[in-house]
């Protein structure tokens, strides 16, 4: 008999149950709001979140596995999304990659800037929208928000109310000219 001692294994969480997120319901909460499936996994060393999508492809986000690195949970210092299709080896795509050298290193472990490109590649790949909030604050605050009013913007007045009309030119009279 083989006794482990040390740290526990870490534990996988299940789809909708936010207390195992380990630190990144502020990713699954959003993609369960289009819709997704998701679920928090340990990957090689560091937590990693699944997302599948309807076509039976899915996303991964993670922080860099490989050196692991100490931050909070869920706020790495860049991340990397990539989509993938268990049965279709040609669905394979970097989605984010704000690692170093990626081509979002700019933003580092920005999360809205990492939720704004997997929105879009959503978006793309026709996955549904978030409903739109029924919330009654959310309503009350754009009912009295000056600019979440939508005005109706007056047309623009025509050329001639712009400039007025100029005689036609005349050729000059003055020898020389």
């Amino acid at each position: 008999m083989t006794a482990r001692t040390g740290e526990p294994l870490p534990q996988h969480a299940a789809a909708g149950t936010p207390g195992q997120e380990h630190g990144y319901g502020h990713l699954t909460a959003p993609l369960r709001q289009r819709g997704l499936e998701c679920t928090v996994e340990y990957g090689l060393s560091d937590y990693i979140v699944h997302a599948g999508l309807p076509d039976g492809s899915s996303l991964i986000i993670s922080p860099p596995q490989e050196p692991s690195t100490d931050h909070p949970p869920g706020h790495p210092e860049s991340w990397l999304v990539t989509r993938g299709h268990p049965d279709d080896s040609a669905v394979h795509e970097v989605i984010y990659d704000s690692e170093p050298h990626g081509p979002n290193a700019r933003h580092g472990g920005s999360v809205p800037h990492l939720l704004a490109a997997i929105d879009a590649r959503l978006d793309q790949l026709a996955v549904p929208p978030r409903p739109a909030s029924t919330s009654p604050r959310v309503s009350a605050a754009l009912a009295l928000s000056p600019t979440a009013q939508r005005a109706i913007p007056a047309q623009p007045p025509t050329a001639s109310a712009v400039r007025p009309l100029l005689p036609p030119a005349r050729p000059s009279s003055a020898p020389g000219r």
